[in-house]
């Protein structure tokens, strides 16, 4: 059983911003009903009770700033964080490489090799950009194996989940030892180590910055300008790894954030890097991160997209962060539409990305159809 709050009423390098970290402004959602922004309520109930009978914990849906959606299971709140799995590598990873592109520390085409002077070397490695490890396609392998549960895992990519204390730390066995399996930029295949090296990278192309890592960094720039109070979200598992000096925090899990903060979040994506008249994110380093890497698969750079029509009923310039068990964040730029969703698995028996399709995208779609005008009130 859920409880309803239904409420009423070009060369990136060059794109360098001065911007502050002083507290965001007091922005805060407009409530409404469905009807006055022209949907359904009946849908909508009927997509909330579709949500609750498929593990969902945590809903919010908002149009054009909006809320016309927030539901919670009676053990849950708006309070409460949420563990986001693989969205960290949109909502860390994505935004933290986003921040860095825009003040002109590093372009998705540099070479990974820059920043990672082991690499150099490498006949292979030093082939692989920013961009490949960004998108899954930079032929590192990834830390898992026959759908084994990571507690199953031996080895390096067991030691990968771990995460153990230097030389044996996830950011050292995806530089060392991870292999890489394919020719860097010819396929995708999903990487967990690859997220890894780009936060390497992207916290390597911070030494000259005020914020060293990108825990703060997110902080600083991000998450405390958009209005998002630090006990909102955390990152990085709470750790930090201390690698050649670099003080690395993990970007492909370990987040945690309460629906509201990734919601405003994906607000400031939305509106390109902008929050309320403050440029934050330059609007080319958002579209780098948000949109299609131009690498084969649907893949920005920690972010999903459709670009390839994955989700026939979505439209095309959608974009999602997504972790394991479903959890989701979605943009549609062209609705100014953000969902947000929280919660176990939709759907055990299927695969995540039709689970979703089937559970979330799609009827989510159905839900939101506009209401013919004269129901609107």
């Amino acid at each position: 059983m859920t409880i309803r709050t239904l409420l009423r009423g070009f060369s990136l390098a060059s794109v360098a911003l001065a911007v502050t970290t002083i507290p965001g402004r007091a922005f805060e959602w407009q409530t409404a009903t469905p009807e006055s922004r022209g949907f359904s309520s009946a849908k909508i109930d009927a997509f909330e009770h579709l949500l609750a009978a498929h593990g969902t914990q945590a809903f919010l849906l908002i149009d054009d700033d909006h809320i016309i959606g927030e539901w919670y299971s009676a053990d849950f709140s708006a309070k409460k964080l949420h563990y986001t799995a693989s969205m960290a590598k949109a909502v860390v990873g994505g935004v933290a490489a986003a921040v860095a592109i825009s003040d002109g520390r590093m372009s998705l085409d540099d070479p990974a090799a820059k920043y990672i002077p082991q690499w150099r070397g490498d006949p292979v490695k030093s082939r692989i950009t920013l961009r490949e490890l960004g998108s899954h396609t930079s032929g590192v392998d990834d830390a898992e194996s026959h759908d084994l549960l990571h507690a199953k895992l031996t080895g390096w990519k067991g030691d990968f989940w771990k995460r153990l204390p230097p030389p044996r730390d996830p950011f050292t066995l995806s530089r060392d030892v991870a292999p890489v399996v394919f020719p860097p930029g010819t396929k995708r295949l999903y990487s967990n180590p690859g997220i890894a090296m780009l936060a390497y990278a992207t916290t390597a192309a911070l030494k000259d910055a005020p914020q060293k890592d990108l825990r703060t960094l997110l902080r600083d720039r991000v998450m405390r300008p958009i209005g998002v109070a630090d006990s909102d979200w955390d990152a990085g598992y709470g750790q930090t790894f201390a690698v050649d000096g670099l003080p690395l925090v993990a970007a492909w899990g370990g987040g945690g954030y309460t629906a509201r903060a990734t919601a405003r979040l994906a607000r400031l994506m939305l509106h390109g890097g902008e929050w309320d008249g403050r440029r934050l994110i330059a609007a080319a380093a958002v579209r780098a991160v948000t949109q299609d890497a131009g690498t084969p698969g649907p893949g920005g750079i920690g972010w999903w997209n459709n670009r390839d029509g994955f989700v026939a009923a979505m439209p095309r310039d959608a974009y999602w962060g997504a972790g394991a068990e479903d959890q989701l964040a979605l943009v549609i730029p062209s609705r100014k539409l953000i969902a947000v969703r929280y919660g176990g698995s939709l759907g055990p028996d299927l695969q995540n990305d039709d689970a979703a399709d089937r559970w979330f995208f799609t009827p989510l779609m159905a839900a939101i159809e506009k209401a013919p005008a004269k129901q609107r009130k």
